[in-house]
């Protein structure tokens, strides 16, 4: 147990410190040495949880996702407003990690990777929403709304996140259900 929480303090250690680089310089320009120096571990520590810098976000990208991924699994029905709400709160809370991960230096397309998660929770309401329609098609009605919708999300996470969570997640929905209802 002992080792557990030092592994994980390790970890967190390695991370925010990373996070502090990744907030002044673009990911391929931090180094192991960098982050081992601010984190004041020795590259052997390092080493035994990541691969390099690329694969630390990378890792911090997909708890991030996990963590999403989760909250949207608790919704105990589908409606597409609530997932966004619930997405967009656990968002704001992290909002200094997610502006830094979103950012020109950490990995811009991190807002896709949120919404590509929707798609196994909204995928099934197309099916019986289109059931005439090819599945081709549907998954192009899916993905012209989740890139829109990532770019909603894209912009509201670099400008701070300034606008309601209730809003946002509103206005999304009604543009998904407007776009839909332009197939009925």
């Amino acid at each position: 147990m002992i080792s557990d929480a030092r592994v994980r303090y390790t970890k967190m250690v390695i991370k925010n410190n990373f996070i502090k680089l990744l907030k002044n310089q673009p990911v391929n320009k931090i180094t192991v040495k960098e982050v081992c120096e601010l984190a004041e571990i020795n590259r052997a520590t390092f080493y035994k949880h990541y691969t390099d810098c690329f694969d630390l976000l990378k890792q911090i990208e997909d708890e991030m996702i996990v963590d999403l991924e989760q909250l949207v699994q608790e919704l105990p029905h589908k409606n597409h407003t609530d997932m966004f709400r619930k997405m967009f709160s656990k968002i704001k809370e992290d909002g200094e990690l997610y502006i830094t991960i979103a950012s020109e230096y950490g990995d811009s397309t991190f807002p896709n990777r949120i919404l590509n998660l929707c798609y196994e929770q909204m995928y099934p309401s197309l099916e019986s929403q289109f059931p005439n329609m090819t599945k081709t098609k549907q998954e192009w009605l899916y993905y012209f709304s989740a890139n829109g919708c990532s770019g909603v999300l894209n912009h509201w996470i670099n400008t701070g996140m300034k606008e309601d969570v209730s809003e946002l997640a509103k206005f999304i929905g009604d543009l998904l259900n407007r776009v839909s209802d332009g197939f009925i």
